[in-house]
């Protein structure tokens, strides 16, 4: 049964694959009052309404996107900035409970307002509200293990990890943070499991279609990101399982409506999610395993995820990248573990993802009547391999980024194990000792 205290809850300020508007609609159908503020355009849809307060403040932010040279953008950035403060003073004396997403306020999203982005967080905290932060992976991972940065230059490497590793210290003065384990390196304080909380689902993601008269096995692959998500390597198992005389049919979608893919997923009989993932249910697995669709991902993370994270674990095929192939195939020729594995994940979505499910933890949080296993201490953490990347690439990165600007880069606690295992690593490396590259 829900805790469905009085409150007004905002959220903002920007989306994340549908995420804050399901859990805004989650909030409206238990009869709680939330707005949610997403200050960059977006088109993932599913009915969602600007708050009054924000109307005058699209037109100057559509203004700025489109404006032509520096002096036209200044100016519009100047006229959302005082829009964004109106918004921020209609916040402060509206709501009592803060929902942020990626490690951004609203302050965030101006470019004269970035430079004060503390104080947003400080204002609220001394007026005594309730602040939680939504980290997603990319925004808190250290781009030397995220391969969703594509960095070329050291030197960014080196400039943004400091960024990050600062922002996190500094939002953990003011809120309670969400995220993921292997993600976390740069935290000193305990924070929230991303995996208890889970990404939030809508009934409306499942998709009613009609799987009769189809002889082949179909295989779906929809990257967002096609470096990140080892789509290339996806490809080449394709193509070696072809020729291998594996029979089945192969759909890669990108780019398409939400609702398109949704569809093209639910008439697939396996899902194959990315390469090199820190987590065994991201977002468009947890679409797919709604619709009772096996999902197959990789990741180095599948080598301790078990040990790490607390029961329920989400049920896909989570896998080292090496094992893909292997696991592919299995799925191919057993159509009864197909089904077994389908269902397992959808009774994993049903009981702990939908959006109504994930909202009652918010207010969970907000109340601290979570369970203590939601916890976990920054110090646990000992996974360096991070997301999108091979090992020998991250040990690349590592290389580079020590050579060049020392340990301190790594901006780890130096008694810490993550850092003893990046310096072991780093010296390993130069050394001529190759990492064990996975795939």
């Amino acid at each position: 049964m829900g805790i469905k205290r009085k409150r007004r809850i905002f959220l903002g300020a920007q989306e994340i694959s549908g995420m804050m508007e399901r859990l805004n609609n989650a909030f409206h159908d238990m009869g709680i009052e939330s707005d949610f503020y997403c200050i960059p355009e977006y088109a993932f849809d599913l009915g969602k309404k600007d708050v009054p307060v924000l109307k005058k403040f699209r037109i100057h932010t559509k203004k700025k996107k489109y404006a032509v040279g520096e002096r036209a953008k200044a100016w519009w950035s100047f006229l959302q900035m005082w829009d964004i403060l109106r918004v921020f003073v209609y916040a402060l004396f509206r709501y009592d409970c803060f929902i942020y997403i990626y490690g951004n306020g609203i302050f965030f999203h101006n470019r004269y307002l970035r430079k004060i982005e503390e104080v947003e967080f400080f204002v609220l905290k001394l007026f005594r509200k309730k602040m939680v932060m939504w980290l997603c992976g990319s925004d808190a991972r250290p781009p030397y293990c995220d391969g969703a940065n594509h960095f070329s230059d050291i030197g960014k490497v080196y400039s943004v990890t400091r960024e990050k590793a600062s922002k996190i210290k500094m939002l953990e003065k003011y809120m309670d943070l969400i995220d993921y384990s292997p993600s976390s390196h740069f935290h000193t304080k305990p924070y929230l499991i991303f995996n208890c909380i889970g990404i939030p689902v809508d009934i409306k993601e499942k998709v009613r279609i009609d799987k009769k008269n189809v002889d082949k096995v179909r295989i779906l692959h929809a990257p967002s990101d096609q470096k990140a998500k080892g789509t290339a390597i996806v490809r080449n198992i394709v193509k070696e399982m072809q020729e291998e005389g594996y029979d089945f049919e192969y759909m890669e979608v990108s780019g398409l409506p939400h609702r398109v893919v949704l569809e093209k997923m639910a008439m697939s009989d396996i899902v194959v999610d990315q390469v090199y993932s820190d987590t065994p249910m991201a977002g468009f697995a947890t679409e797919a395993a709604i619709n009772g669709v096996p999902v197959v991902v990789g990741g180095y993370y599948a080598e301790v995820y078990k040990k790490v994270l607390p029961d329920p674990i989400a049920p896909t095929v989570y896998c080292n990248p090496e094992e893909l192939k292997e696991k592919i195939i299995y799925l191919i020729e057993h159509e009864e573990e197909r089904i077994r594995i389908g269902e397992k994940e959808r009774a994993y979505v049903e009981g702990h993802c939908l959006a109504e499910t994930v909202a009652n933890k918010f207010l969970r949080i907000f109340d601290r009547s979570y369970p203590k296993e939601w916890i976990m201490n920054p110090s646990d953490n000992d996974y360096i391999w991070g997301y999108g990347e091979s090992r020998e690439t991250v040990a690349n990165e590592i290389t580079r980024l020590i050579d060049r600007y020392g340990t301190e880069a790594l901006c780890l606690d130096k008694n810490g194990v993550l850092y003893k295992k990046y310096v072991q690593l780093y010296n390993d490396t130069k050394a001529g000792n190759r990492v064990k590259e996975g795939i």
